[in-house]
C-alpha cells in the first residue's frame, strides 16, 4: 500500500472532487525515474467513469478492473457488500481491458448500456460469468440484462471515440501508479495494486474517511 497527499471527498459528483483536488495530485506507486503524478480530478472526476454504489457517498472507491479477470470477479462481490452495508461509499469504475478483444467488447457493451439505465444490470451479469467470455456468451448476458441489442449497438458505434478515450486516459493513470494488472484500487487517498479482504476495505474507507 502506498500513502498519497489527503485527498478531500466531500461529494464524489464531480464538480466538488474537481475544485478540492485542483493542485495536489496523487503521488504514482512504483513511478518510473519520471515521478509522473495524476491528479485527483482525473481519478475522481471524469464524467465518463460510471458511479455505482453511493453517488453522494462522503468516500470514492475507484477500481480498475477487467470483465475476464478472474481475481476481479472475486473482490467484487466482497467490495460491494461492503459499501452496501457502509451506505455511504461511492464506486468508480475504472475499465481497463486488457485481457484482449472480448474483454474491450464487453467493456464497451457495458459502458454504452448506460445509455439504457442497464450498466449496473450488465455489469453485474459480467462479473458473475465463472469462466472466460467468448462471444456468444457475451451476447447472452447483453440480452439477459434486458438491453434493446440494436440500440445498443447503434450507441457503441456512436460512442467509440469517446470509449477509447476513457479506456485511454484510465490505463494512463494505471500506468502512473504502476499497477501491475487487475484489480486495482484508489480509496481515497490511498493506492492498492491488488484485492483486498473485507475488512482490508472496511479499514482503506475508514482511513479515507478520517483524511477528508
Amino acid at each position: 500500500m502506498a500513502r498519497v497527499p489527503a485527498i478531500a471527498v466531500a461529494d464524489p459528483s464531480r464538480r466538488t472532487l474537481l475544485a478540492l483536488g485542483a493542485g495536489l495530485g496523487l503521488a504514482a506507486l512504483g513511478a518510473r525515474p519520471s515521478h509522473a503524478a495524476v491528479d485527483p480530478a482525473d481519478v475522481f472526476a471524469d464524467a465518463d467513469v460510471p458511479v455505482l454504489g453511493n453517488p453522494k457517498g462522503d468516500v470514492a472507491v475507484a477500481v480498475w478492473f477487467d470483465y475476464q479477470c478472474p481475481f476481479c470477479k472475486k473482490v467484487e462481490p466482497i467490495l460491494n457488500e461492503v459499501a452496501r452495508k457502509d451506505g455511504k461509499v461511492a464506486i468508480l469504475l475504472k475499465d481497463w481491458p486488457i485481457f484482449g478483444d472480448l474483454s474491450t467488447a464487453a467493456a464497451r457493451a457495458a459502458w454504452s448500456a448506460r445509455r439504457q439505465n442497464r450498466l449496473a444490470a450488465l455489469h453485474d451479469r459480467l462479473m458473475a460469468v465463472p469462466k472466460r467470455l467468448d462471444t456468444a456468451r457475451l451476447d447472452a448476458e447483453i440480452a439477459a440484462a434486458g438491453l434493446d441489442r440494436a440500440r445498443l449497438d447503434t450507441d457503441m458505434a456512436a460512442e467509440t471515440a469517446a470509449f477509447d478515450a476513457l479506456v485511454a486516459r484510465n490505463g494512463a493513470q494505471a500506468e502512473a501508479f504502476g499497477f501491475p494488472g487487475t484489480p486495482a484500487f484508489v480509496i481515497g487517498s490511498f493506492v492498492f495494486p491488488g484485492g483486498l479482504d473485507a475488512d482490508g476495505f472496511r479499514q482503506a474507507i475508514a482511513d479515507a474517511r478520517r483524511k477528508r
